[in-house]
């Protein structure tokens, strides 16, 4: 059960002033749909380039946003699925293990 004071709180915070809506554009002269994937600094972070929007689109996520990217998981999952199979484990020791001809020391 909320106290007086509670409940008098919570009233105002409802029935508080409503904020003005800003007049005017933050950027004149630039429409608001090429504001918002234009920005220099995301260009500088992303892992894949923002495609034109004349083309045909070849991954529909890096368009969506400046600096969406779609993750190349699928990729570094199958390498390292790779990488750590027993075989390619033996693969690595033998190949640690044999010597280099005219060296007395393993490679």
């Amino acid at each position: 059960m909320a106290t007086r004071s509670e409940k008098f709180h919570a009233d105002e915070q409802r029935t508080g002033d409503d904020k003005a809506k800003r007049e005017g554009r933050s950027k004149p002269g630039i429409p608001a749909d090429k504001r918002s994937h234009e920005k220099p600094h995301a260009e500088k972070k992303a892992t894949y380039a923002i495609e034109p929007e004349s083309e045909q689109p070849s991954r529909k996520s890096t368009r969506k946003s400046a600096n969406r990217s779609k993750p190349d998981t699928n990729l570094n999952l199958r390498e390292n699925l790779q990488k750590g199979s027993p075989e390619a484990k033996a693969r690595q020791a033998k190949a640690r293990v044999t010597k280099v001809r005219g060296s007395s020391t393993p490679a």
